[in-house]
């Protein structure tokens, strides 16, 4: 979040970010924000959102097309995470225990 926030004029928290993140909340006024945590914020905390299940790696797709992200390292490989089905199923997980 003090990645996010530093430069910025107003803070935004974690719940509102993500909210944007989720689809929850389209307020342009947080658009340099979710950019910001695409463009500035490295992706192993970005991966650590979706291992810790704040968001899904769709979720963040759907953000980055939302908010226009564009160009961005963190972009494309969410884009390629995306395309694979992450994690295993929950009949899976229910074999393996």
């Amino acid at each position: 979040m003090t990645t996010i926030n530093t430069p910025m004029p107003f803070r935004i928290d974690e719940d509102t970010l993500l909210a944007c993140l989720k689809g929850q909340n389209f307020e342009q006024k947080w658009r340099v924000y979710v950019q910001a945590l695409f463009d500035e914020v490295d992706v192993s905390v970005i991966h650590n959102l979706v291992v810790d299940h704040f968001v899904s790696f769709d979720d963040l797709l759907k953000a980055i097309d939302t908010w226009e992200v564009t160009d961005s390292e963190n972009e494309r490989w969410i884009r390629e995470m995306a395309s694979f089905e992450v994690g295993r199923s929950h009949a899976e997980s229910a074999d393996r225990t």
